[in-house]
């Protein structure tokens, strides 16, 4: 069969698809995955198919999880990012699915679902963090996370009717030239087509969040997607003697991130390191940084996580999913310093779990109240066996063998 796999977004969203590619690569599958260029290198590495969108990954990621986003703002600043290039980001995911039997995407509204149903082929939705009504947690990109239950679902019905309002804006022309019906305003998430309904997967694992007894059975969760497989990455020598050359360092980097103030942040991390003494490797990301390497502190400006995450003590990140889910997976204290997005609700899941600290806004991040949470994080014993006990749970899950199962469970009875 062949598969499309459609990841609109940063390296966090492509990453996945490369395991669940390999995978199901592994099962007989013609699998190409569609993103923006930046991503062609690592895709092709892997052995799978590219297809390239229209679009810049870094000035994309910058526009939508800047600082001072919130959960009002997120959606006309991603409306007004894509308004100008969204005729050709469809034609471009149209021409990506043309000749493929089905089409595996990530969370963007309804856009995928419009090109299933012109092309009449299977769609899959696949999420990395609650999109789905629920009064455990509220829609992801609320900063605020410990709110009432009411709360909780009344910011699913808010989300997904600001989602469809720009939606309609953006996809209404596109449908009525193509003779599809247009989809109305909604309050909820709709999983289907004109003709079949659209399964859902979750690249959550139920040892950091229970799945939501509201959600329908329908809705699948895998376990997370986690690369167990031993890096063969070659350190710079410099990192390789500054890891052997002390106590366990701390892990800091922050992915994708390059939004705000990138320099104020990494002189709040260097003032409270230089405080607390706490050694470090810093990992520079998208944010271009360059910090001298010394006694205390190895700057790299890439290192795979499954690399340097088993030889660290204890990780702190922007609060990605992936990255999120290979710290517990290695079973890594964590302290996440959320931009935007998603980020928020998996602060609070690391806090919830008693694996870190509570999370610290990068809006409200200062070296006073960073300095006290790296000490609070490097020596709270609590933290670790916290996150010993979820690693453990973790080890034991196969989330990409599952996720592909349902996969072709899927297809083959669609």
């Amino acid at each position: 069969m062949k598969i499309t796999m459609l990841a609109i977004g940063s390296t966090g969203d492509v990453n996945p698809y490369i395991l669940i590619g390999k995978e199901l690569k592994k099962r007989g599958h013609d699998v190409i995955i569609a993103a923006f260029s930046k991503f062609s290198s690592i895709i092709q590495n892997a052995g799978i198919g590219f297809f390239p969108l229209n679009g810049d990954a870094e000035s994309f990621i910058s526009s939508i999880m800047d600082p001072s986003t919130n959960a009002f703002s997120y959606l006309p600043r991603l409306y007004h990012n894509l308004k100008s290039t969204v005729p050709l980001l469809i034609q471009d995911i149209e021409k990506s699915c043309s000749k493929s039997d089905a089409m595996i995407c990530n969370f963007f509204g309804t856009v995928y679902y419009s090109i299933s149903e012109k092309l009449d082929i299977p769609c899959i939705q696949t999420h990395y963090f609650p999109m789905d009504p629920t009064g455990d947690t509220p829609i992801s990109s609320v900063r605020n996370q410990q709110l009432p239950r009411s709360l909780n679902r009344f910011s699913y019905k808010a989300g997904y009717l600001l989602i469809s309002i720009v939606e309609n804006r953006l996809l209404s022309d596109w449908r009525r030239k193509n003779d599809l019906m247009l989809r109305k305003a909604t309050t909820h998430p709709v999983y289907n087509t004109a003709n079949h309904n659209i399964p859902v997967i979750y690249a959550i694992s139920p040892s950091v969040f229970q799945r939501p007894s509201e959600w329908p059975s329908s809705i699948k969760m895998s376990g997370f997607w986690i690369d167990d497989e031993i890096s063969d990455w070659i350190p710079s020598e410099t990192l390789s003697s500054f890891l052997s050359a002390g106590p366990a360092p701390l892990y800091i980097g922050f992915g994708s991130m390059n939004t705000g103030d990138m320099n104020c942040l990494f002189s709040s991390i260097l003032h409270a390191l230089h405080k607390t003494g706490i050694r470090a490797v810093i990992c520079g990301g998208w944010a271009a940084q360059n910090i001298p390497s010394d006694e205390q502190i190895c700057f790299e400006t890439y290192i795979p996580h499954s690399w340097i995450f088993p030889k660290v003590k204890a990780v702190v990140h922007h609060g990605g999913a992936g990255t999120t889910a290979a710290g517990l997976r290695w079973g890594k204290p964590t302290l996440i310093i959320p931009f935007s997005g998603d980020q928020f609700f998996w602060g609070s899941q690391i806090y919830k779990n008693g694996c870190g600290p509570k999370p610290i806004s990068r809006k409200h991040l200062n070296s006073r109240s960073l300095t006290d949470s790296l000490s609070d994080l490097y020596t709270n014993m609590k933290y670790y066996k916290s996150a010993q006990t979820i690693s453990s749970n973790l080890a034991k899950e196969h989330g990409i063998s599952t996720a592909a199962d349902i996969i072709e469970n899927e297809l083959y009875h669609w």
